[in-house]
Protein backbone atom coordinates (compact mmCIF):
# COMPACT_ATOMS: atom_id res chain seq x y z
CA UNK A 1 0.00 0.00 0.00
CA UNK A 2 1.34 3.41 -1.20
CA UNK A 3 1.38 5.85 2.08
CA UNK A 4 0.35 9.39 2.08
CA UNK A 5 3.50 11.87 1.15
CA UNK A 6 3.95 14.86 3.14
CA UNK A 7 2.40 17.25 0.93
CA UNK A 8 -0.98 15.20 0.67
CA UNK A 9 -0.99 14.61 4.73
CA UNK A 10 -0.83 18.92 4.76
CA UNK A 11 -3.33 19.42 2.34
CA UNK A 12 -5.53 16.95 4.35
CA UNK A 13 -4.50 18.46 7.83
CA UNK A 14 -5.45 22.22 6.12
CA UNK A 15 -8.66 21.07 4.83
CA UNK A 16 -9.60 19.61 8.40
CA UNK A 17 -8.13 22.77 10.39
CA UNK A 18 -10.27 25.06 7.46
CA UNK A 19 -13.25 22.65 8.29
CA UNK A 20 -13.19 23.59 11.79
CA UNK A 21 -12.04 20.17 13.23
CA UNK A 22 -10.69 20.58 16.36
CA UNK A 23 -7.42 18.59 18.17
CA UNK A 24 -9.37 18.36 21.06
CA UNK A 25 -10.23 14.59 21.71
CA UNK A 26 -13.96 14.27 23.02
CA UNK A 27 -12.83 11.25 25.12
CA UNK A 28 -10.14 11.88 27.12
CA UNK A 29 -9.26 15.29 26.25
CA UNK A 30 -6.06 14.85 24.55
CA UNK A 31 -5.04 17.28 21.95
CA UNK A 32 -2.59 15.04 20.18
CA UNK A 33 -4.22 13.30 17.18
CA UNK A 34 -2.26 11.04 14.36
CA UNK A 35 -3.55 11.04 10.62
CA UNK A 36 -4.41 7.60 9.26
CA UNK A 37 -1.47 6.79 6.34
CA UNK A 38 -4.43 5.34 4.16
CA UNK A 39 -8.45 6.09 3.37
CA UNK A 40 -11.39 4.60 5.02
CA UNK A 41 -14.09 3.19 2.54
CA UNK A 42 -17.48 2.63 4.78
CA UNK A 43 -20.40 0.77 3.04
CA UNK A 44 -23.87 2.02 3.07
CA UNK A 45 -26.33 -0.57 3.50
CA UNK A 46 -29.77 -0.83 2.72
CA UNK A 47 -31.20 -2.94 5.10
CA UNK A 48 -29.75 -4.62 8.38
CA UNK A 49 -29.55 -8.32 7.65
CA UNK A 50 -26.49 -9.66 5.73
CA UNK A 51 -23.80 -7.77 4.17
CA UNK A 52 -23.82 -5.22 1.61
CA UNK A 53 -20.75 -6.15 -1.00
CA UNK A 54 -20.08 -3.34 -3.56
CA UNK A 55 -22.77 -0.26 -3.71
CA UNK A 56 -22.48 2.68 -2.63
CA UNK A 57 -19.62 4.20 0.17
CA UNK A 58 -18.23 6.86 1.76
CA UNK A 59 -14.58 7.19 1.69
CA UNK A 60 -12.97 8.84 4.59
CA UNK A 61 -10.08 10.38 6.42
CA UNK A 62 -9.14 8.90 9.74
CA UNK A 63 -7.49 10.43 12.70
CA UNK A 64 -6.88 9.14 16.10
CA UNK A 65 -5.65 10.26 19.43
CA UNK A 66 -2.39 9.07 20.25
CA UNK A 67 -3.77 8.73 24.04
CA UNK A 68 -6.83 6.83 24.10
CA UNK A 69 -7.33 5.93 20.77
CA UNK A 70 -10.51 7.58 20.11
CA UNK A 71 -11.09 7.58 15.86
CA UNK A 72 -12.96 10.32 13.98
CA UNK A 73 -13.75 9.37 10.63
CA UNK A 74 -14.13 12.64 8.11
CA UNK A 75 -15.91 12.12 4.85
CA UNK A 76 -13.89 13.22 1.58
CA UNK A 77 -16.95 14.77 0.11
CA UNK A 78 -17.43 17.33 2.46
CA UNK A 79 -13.90 18.18 3.11
CA UNK A 80 -13.01 18.60 -0.89
CA UNK A 81 -11.01 16.18 -1.07
CA UNK A 82 -12.75 13.53 -3.52
CA UNK A 83 -11.15 13.67 -6.68
CA UNK A 84 -12.98 15.64 -9.31
CA UNK A 85 -14.19 12.69 -11.30
CA UNK A 86 -15.46 11.14 -7.97
CA UNK A 87 -16.97 14.26 -7.01
CA UNK A 88 -18.91 14.48 -10.14
CA UNK A 89 -20.22 11.01 -10.00
CA UNK A 90 -21.91 11.66 -6.82
CA UNK A 91 -23.52 14.85 -8.52
CA UNK A 92 -25.03 12.69 -11.33
CA UNK A 93 -25.89 10.04 -8.97
CA UNK A 94 -28.35 12.31 -7.02
CA UNK A 95 -30.09 13.47 -10.22
CA UNK A 96 -31.14 9.72 -10.92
Amino acid sequence: MTKFDEKHKEKIIKSLEEHGVKSICPMCGNRQFQLVDGYLNQAIQETIPGVAIGGTTVPSVVIVCVFCGFISQHALGALGLLPKEAAEGKKDEGKK
